[in-house]
């Protein structure tokens, strides 16, 4: 259990001092890394390299329910939030996710700070985390195929 809390010491400590967005760590190397906000990158960690996070720590700057639903698909075992909302924290408390934040908020507000995060509300009508994950393959998934 050491190796994976050396794993999220890491990863907490690249997003604050490397000002990075996302940070994944696994027996202590970087597998993935974004300076990009949102929840498109944890998305796109978790669908290139799914059973690869098994066990990883993330870190993150904004950790809300969908984030840690996606945790829970791709199994990861440890997480550092710059800010963490109280529903993400009790989703993966209560399935034995190690969670670390820096601040804690009820929820996570949309950009204009006028509602929920629309990722956030996903979340909350998701059954579970592969439903939610499905949700995000459509929604995230179409424009990725568009960039390329």
């Amino acid at each position: 259990m050491r190796k994976g809390m050396e794993d999220l010491e890491l990863a907490g400590s690249l997003l604050e001092e490397e000002k990075w967005n996302l940070v994944i760590v696994k027996n202590g190397q970087i597998i993935f890394s974004s300076k990009e906000r949102g929840v498109a990158p944890f998305f796109r960690a978790v669908r290139s390299m799914e059973k690869g996070l098994h066990n990883a720590a993330a870190a993150d700057r904004i950790v809300g329910s969908a984030i840690a639903m996606l945790c829970l698909h791709a199994r990861v075992a440890a997480i550092y939030a710059g800010t963490a909302s109280q529903g993400a924290v009790d989703i993966l408390r209560r399935q034995g996710v190690t969670v670390s934040s820096k601040n804690l908020v009820p929820y996570i507000s949309n950009k204009a700070g006028t509602d929920l995060c629309p990722f956030e509300k996903l979340a909350q009508n998701s059954e579970d985390p592969a439903q939610l994950f499905s949700a995000l393959e459509a929604i995230l998934g179409g424009f990725e195929n568009d960039a390329r």
